[in-house]
Formats: C-alpha cells, sequence, structure tokens
C-alpha cells in the first residue's frame, strides 16, 4: 500500500474551493462524515483513512466545470446538469494520474452512483457499487443539504434528515450503511464551520461575483442574482415585498430618440433609484431589513425588500415616480408581486412573466 501523505494533495483540494467559496470545507466535511461512518461500520483502521482520502478527493473534478454552469444560482438546464455531471469521471481520471493515491479511481469516480442504479456516471446498482463510494454518496448529499449554496440556505438538521429519509424510500443508498449513518449522525452532528481555516479570496470572490450576478449597463444586481436572493429567503423563513418596476412606453422612446438615448435613460433611472431608496446593488447574503435593487432585462427593474415595510416602499417608490417625470420627462410605474409573504419554493413559476 502507497504512503499516505495528505499534505501532498491538499493543494488540489485548494485550487477547486478557489473556483467556489459556497463550497469551501465541502471536501473536508465529506472525509470526516466518510471516516466517522467507515469506522462505525466495522472497516479497519487503514480503510477508513483510505474512505477520509477519498472523501477529500471526490469533487476536485469540478476545476474541469465551466463557472457559468459551477456557479450558477438557479436550476440547471438539461445540457449544464449534463456536463455537472463529468465532475464525478474527472475526478476519477484526476486521481487515476496520483501515483499513491490512483488506487481510489473507483472510489470517487462512483460517488454519485444510487443504489437503485439511477445515478451515474455508470448506472450502477447495489453491490456492484465500490464500498467506499456507498459510503461518499450518502454523506456527500447530507453536507450538501446542511451547507448553504448561492442559491439557497443551509437547510437545518432535523430537514436535512428528513430529506434523505425520502431519498431512502426510493433505494437511493445502501440500507446497511444509512442505517449506520443515522445513528451515527445523531451522536455527531453537523460539523461547526471554523473560519480561521478557511482561504481568504474576498476580492476574488467579489469580482466573480460581480462578473455573474450585475447588470453589465446599470450596474444593478441582474436576474441570476434575484433568483438566488428569493430562494435563500424563502430558505431562511423571510417575509419579503418583490416589486416590480418600469418606464412606460420604452420601446416608443428607443424608437424616437435611439438605443443610445435609451441606454443613458436606463442608467439615469437607476442612479435615482439608489440614491432615493439606498438599495444594495451587489451580492450578499440576505438579512431582515434589507433592500436589494435588480435591473433584469430592458426596462424590467425590481425591488426586493426583506421584511415587512410595503407602505414604506409604495411612499418611496411615488416619489421615485414623480422625480423621474420631473427629471425625465418620461413615466415610471410599480406593482406588487409579492407582498409582506413568504416566497413560495417554486420562485421561477411565480416571477416568470416577471423574468
Amino acid at each position: 500500500m502507497p504512503i499516505k501523505n495528505i499534505s501532498e494533495i491538499m493543494p488540489l483540494i485548494y485550487s477547486t474551493e478557489m473556483r467556489d467559496a459556497y463550497t469551501q470545507g465541502h471536501s473536508e466535511h465529506v472525509a470526516y462524515y466518510a471516516k466517522e461512518l467507515a469506522c462505525a461500520s466495522g472497516l479497519s483502521e487503514e480503510e477508513c483513512e483510505d474512505v477520509y482520502i477519498a472523501g477529500l478527493l471526490h469533487d476536485i473534478g469540478k476545476i474541469g466545470i465551466p463557472d457559468s454552469v459551477l456557479l450558477k444560482p438557479g436550476q440547471l438546464e438539461n445540457q449544464e446538469f449534463v456536463l455537472i455531471k463529468l465532475h464525478s469521471q474527472i475526478s476519477g481520471q484526476i486521481v487515476q494520474k496520483i501515483e499513491n493515491y490512483s488506487y481510489l479511481y473507483t472510489a470517487v469516480r462512483h460517488h454519485h452512483e444510487n443504489y437503485d442504479g439511477s445515478g451515474y456516471p455508470d448506472g450502477l446498482k447495489g453491490e456492484e457499487i465500490p464500498l467506499y463510494a456507498r459510503i461518499l454518496s450518502i454523506v456527500d448529499v447530507f453536507d450538501a443539504l446542511t451547507t448553504g449554496r448561492i442559491y439557497r440556505g443551509s437547510i437545518n438538521f432535523t430537514k436535512s434528515i428528513n430529506m434523505m429519509h425520502d431519498m431512502q424510500k426510493q433505494n437511493k443508498f445502501d440500507p446497511h450503511l444509512y442505517t449506520t449513518f443515522i445513528e451515527l449522525i445523531h451522536k455527531i452532528g453537523i460539523i461547526e464551520e471554523d473560519a480561521s481555516k478557511k482561504l481568504q479570496f474576498k476580492e476574488l470572490e467579489t469580482q466573480r461575483n460581480s462578473f455573474f450576478f450585475t447588470d453589465s449597463l446599470t450596474k444593478l444586481l441582474n436576474r441570476d442574482a434575484i433568483l438566488g436572493l428569493l430562494r435563500k429567503s424563502h430558505d431562511y423563513g423571510y417575509k419579503i415585498s418583490l416589486i416590480g418596476c418600469n418606464i412606460k412606453n420604452f420601446k416608443t422612446y428607443n424608437r424616437v430618440y435611439g438605443l443610445a438615448k435609451g441606454d443613458i435613460l436606463l442608467k439615469d433611472v437607476a442612479s435615482i433609484l439608489i440614491q432615493n431608496l439606498s438599495a444594495i446593488t451587489s451580492i450578499k447574503e440576505p438579512v431582515e431589513k434589507d433592500l436589494f435593487l435588480f435591473r433584469l432585462s430592458g426596462d424590467k427593474f425590481a425591488l426586493l425588500y426583506i421584511g415587512q415595510r410595503s407602505e414604506f416602499l409604495s411612499y418611496k417608490l411615488e416619489k421615485v415616480k414623480e422625480d423621474i417625470l420631473k427629471t425625465m420627462s418620461v413615466e415610471f410605474d410599480f406593482h406588487f408581486i409579492i407582498k409582506n409573504a413568504i416566497a413560495s419554493r417554486n420562485i421561477e413559476q411565480d416571477v416568470g412573466y416577471l423574468l
């Protein structure tokens, strides 16, 4: 058996996590849970160590997935899902090239296989799936549920376990390992984050968020940002007010004055909204009393207020409406899409006409 020196693979793990701050620590979490499950299942000390290393390596293939797919805040399209599923194969191929750990190739490649045969990349079923991969598949799901993502907040322990129970009703996990895991996780609980151990790349993450979640013309937040923030607001149980805004007869304005003048008008309207509402125009974790401002497309703007403040917003927007008419001679309209309520989980259906 090769000599194990975990420090030699950590740069690979860190390079993967540099791609997405929201999943930083995921590989180490999975490694920890996997080792605990392996030990609780009666595996030898050496086997438990192997499972731990496989957990560290299981997602390194994500380095080969485009940012536009890996960092997408919403539901993946079919073609995008095909791409994201390739990460397990890429992970396996990379592990094959690491001299001292190539024997863990199958554990890494098959960590998304399901016990009922519905997983990927090879649709293996039951004990056709390597033992280490069966362990990883359980703990990978648990950590994914209990940690936050750009498109949703973290899910609490009880709800996560209930969701996994629903999956197990469909025979997704090795039944013996799953029973052992449920007993184990109630004893050890969710890993608590140690911020001091995280890589610090705030400036990079700020710039990357700006690239993906900012409207290039007005510098307001964009469509992807609003979907992510709406999902998180739902997951956190926030009551929100969502308001759609638009410039009346904007197509006519473009036709009469030209597209360049239309772009200037959009930027001027954005400036007035920012000045009058003191709105947030960069992506961040939503908290009570935050007011986010978006440009979605064309002359469609939106405001998302975290909390119950619809009367205040109506008053402020009436003042904005007067200001825009007075300074630009165009009419500005707004209407409530969600008013002092918790958004439903099916965000796209609820606000699809706006987006």
